[in-house]
């Protein structure tokens, strides 16, 4: 008696059979989309602060690394709901550190839409705060206050 395949177990059905390459896109294509739903950033352009996102270890508001002498500087004040500078646009290269420097009259979350995460500096009313990040890509990137929803700067990196 001889069988037309030859890897079949005893007692298997006839029709077992390896998974399609069909069901191995579907899956792949089920993962990959699992992936990419898990990626929340808007269509900024890509280019992630180098320092640590999200109120990371680059910013100190006690005692922050001196800048680098071709830091970009912004002094930030916030008061009685007013934010200075107010929209203003600023040229950096890319791979220069900006530094922002903080004050303000109530707690307050500064935010640099640098792609991904963006970068974080939480202050606290009456409590100056220090953080800087590099921007690693061209393009223009907001810095803004949550509390406020207002924007500060826009820096724009070439």
């Amino acid at each position: 008696m001889s069988s037309t395949q030859p890897n079949r177990r005893p007692g298997a059905p006839t029709s077992a059979r390896r998974p399609s390459h069909r069901a191995a896109a579907l899956l792949a294509a089920a993962l990959l989309g699992l992936g990419l739903s898990a990626c929340t950033s808007s269509a900024e352009p890509a280019g992630p602060a180098t320092s640590a996102p999200a109120g990371g270890a680059s910013s100190a508001a006690s005692t922050p690394a001196a800048p680098a002498a071709d830091a970009l500087t912004v002094d930030i004040t916030i008061a009685g709901g007013d934010v200075t500078p107010n929209g203003q646009k600023l040229d950096v290269a890319v791979g220069q550190e900006v530094v922002l420097n903080v004050t303000s009259d109530e707690d307050d979350e500064i935010h640099a839409h640098t792609g991904g995460d963006g970068y974080e500096l939480e202050v606290e009313a009456g409590q100056p705060a220090t953080g800087s990040f590099t921007l690693g890509s061209a393009g223009s990137f907001e810095v803004e206050s949550h509390h406020l929803e207002k924007v500060i700067v826009v820096l724009n990196a070439r």
